[in-house]
């Protein structure tokens, strides 16, 4: 039983930030209310975080069993949107110059931190209100109908300290990134020497793959706020303190000194101002996008002998615990959060005798048809990416508002008429870009990934050339039934999307 206000209790409220969960505001959000002595209804208020005033203020009469039940997903939703424009280039320049404070970003809309109040209402009276003392996290994702509250073990890790001293930190759960791809293999199938490499580099929960092209700008964000466990590790064991960037070469050979990426302030991310603080992790800071397309990539450049890169989300750990033993820097090399590998497209260059002896990365040039890349709000309320390479279609639409417009000037001199005098006049016109694309063929798993693509509301797209070209542009899906396809049903398959650019183009008066 909860604290109470006169003999009011919350007995059903969604997931509580104290514990470091949290629950998406597109499904149920429910909060149970009991204990109406001489009242005659519940109230209750919704207050964001850091603002005084109440952002909703309901009142409901008690049900059968004398109760209330809110569901608050509505309200919430209102206050929650996509991440800010500018996601989809994070840390992507044409000029060459990128700022160091755009490798990582925070939240930004797609997060809401609120508190609950609660009270009775008697003839009009109501109060005292009892405010729940902890804070509730909603973020723009959805949920199933049955999610009450929605499980977020499978997205934060459980970190534990063990009994050496120091004591080091020590994964007994791991999570995956805010994502809906599923395409997942085993950090013993990699095929390259991601585990021996300076002491290894393990993902207790598997790796998750993309395939991508040089051109390609992604991104990927994780929540990034721990469940500490029994042994609790070290307090300054709190989130992502950092982002290990491992690339791979032709030859399977991971290079000996990675990329570090540090989860600060100065990174674009925090809350920590430097590595290895353990800053409370609270409102936007819950969520970490990282910089991880090879167009875009947090750690600078994509060496050319490049073939696929891994990046690596680790906590805090003292340097004593580390397989490595050059190691001098507070963190683990295993994984907490799915490692995301990245396989660049690319030829094999192979020498006379039939020596492989380097590769060619791919970008859409290297391709007959001019790539599209979609980026698109994911079920999770973060994004996702895939590059369409094949077959495109462009038309454009034009819709004609008309009039019949007399020849002769009535206000002139005399009736004269030229033969150029339009009669039928085009007072406006509605111009739409329409576009149909073809994928390439793929693989069962991200068959499964473009079901989101086709389900999102919010999509955008980036051409490879022509006007928009390196441009992210928002556009609506006009093909919106999504046919699923597998390699058992359907052996080799591709899938077609057809979208329209969201703003028409502007054409002057006829």
């Amino acid at each position: 039983m909860a604290n109470n206000v006169n003999n009011i209790n919350h007995i059903q409220v969604p997931n509580s930030s104290l514990s470091g969960a949290f629950d998406m505001a597109y499904g149920p959000n429910a909060i149970t209310l009991e204990g109406l002595s001489t009242g005659d209804k519940y109230a209750l208020r919704i207050f964001v975080v850091g603002n005084p005033t109440a952002i909703a203020d309901i009142r409901q009469t008690p049900n059968r069993e004398g109760r209330a039940i809110f569901d608050i997903q509505n309200i919430l939703q209102a206050y929650v949107g996509p991440q800010v424009n500018t996601i989809d280039s994070l840390h992507f320049s044409l000029t060459g110059f990128v700022a160091q404070n755009e490798r990582l970003a925070l939240a930004g809309p797609t997060l809401v931190q609120y508190q609950i109040a609660y009270a009775e209402e008697n003839g009009g009276v109501v109060g005292p209100f009892y405010t729940i003392p902890d804070n509730f996290t909603s973020i723009a994702g959805s949920k199933q109908y049955f999610q009450v509250p929605f499980d977020t073990d499978p997205y934060r890790p459980e970190i534990e300290g063990d009994d050496s001293t120091p004591t080091c930190s020590v994964i007994e759960r791991a999570a995956r990134p805010l994502s809906d791809n599923n395409w997942t293999i085993a950090d013993t199938e990699t095929g390259d020497n991601l585990l021996t490499v300076r002491g290894g580099f393990p993902s207790p929960d598997g790796i998750d793959v993309h395939n991508v092209f040089m051109d390609d700008q992604c991104t990927k964000t994780f929540y990034q706020k721990v469940e500490r466990g029994n042994p609790a590790p070290l307090q300054n064991v709190e989130g992502i303190d950092a982002f290990y960037i491992l690339q791979c070469s032709y030859t399977g050979a991971i290079g000996s000194n990675p990329a570090l990426v540090p989860n600060t302030q100065a990174n674009g991310g925090g809350p920590n101002t430097s590595m290895g603080q353990g800053t409370a992790i609270i409102g936007p800071f819950q969520t970490i996008t990282i910089a991880s397309g090879p167009a875009n990539i947090a750690a600078g450049v994509i060496d050319p002998t490049t073939t696929h890169y891994y990046i690596v989300p680790v906590v805090y750990s003292p340097a004593s615990c580390s397989p490595d033993g050059q190691q001098q820097t507070n963190i683990m090399n295993a994984a907490a959060w799915r490692i995301q590998r990245y396989n660049i497209a690319h030829n094999k260059i192979y020498s006379g005798n039939g020596a492989l002896i380097g590769i060619e990365q791919l970008d859409a040039k290297c391709n007959d048809y001019a790539h599209i890349q979609f980026a698109w709000q994911n079920s999770l309320g973060y994004r996702d990416q895939f590059t369409f390479t094949k077959r495109v279609n462009h038309n454009t639409k034009t819709k004609n508002n008309n009039f019949l417009k007399g020849t002769a000037d009535y206000n002139g001199s005399s009736y004269d008429v030229d033969i150029q005098d339009r009669g039928s006049t085009t007072y406006s016109q509605t111009i739409a870009n329409d576009f149909v694309v073809q994928s390439d063929y793929m693989n069962d798993a991200e068959a499964e990934l473009l079901k989101h693509l086709y389900q999102s509301a919010e999509v955008k797209v980036r051409f490879a050339e022509g006007p928009y070209a390196n441009q992210w542009v928002p556009v609506t899906i006009t093909k919106t039934s999504y046919n699923e396809k597998t390699y058992r049903k359907d052996r080799l398959f591709q899938y077609t999307v057809a979208f329209r650019l969201a703003s028409n183009i502007k054409s002057m008066r006829g």
